[in-house]
């Protein structure tokens, strides 16, 4: 549930209809902030070729679905 609100002196003041009892611990997201765009280009790890190493040229290509067989030595599935 999300009510509104006027910031005054550093406290929210709620619309009449607003009831939240003392003492609970809330959020206050301001509105002109709830339209911001995210700008994916912008966050580096989402570019994971910038970070990520590169693997061996010699990994296996069935080391995520076998990975007991290459750590432990059990036969393949």
């Amino acid at each position: 549930m999300s009510y509104k609100g006027v910031v005054k002196g550093n406290v929210v003041v709620l619309e009449k209809d607003a009831k939240i009892d003392d003492g609970m611990r809330v959020v206050v997201i301001p509105e002109k902030e709830m339209g911001k765009v995210i700008d994916f280009d912008a966050d580096p790890f989402l570019n994971i070729d910038d970070w990520l190493p590169s693997s061996p040229d010699n990994t296996p290509r069935d080391l995520a679905n076998q990975h007991n067989h290459y750590l432990y030595g059990i036969e393949k599935k």
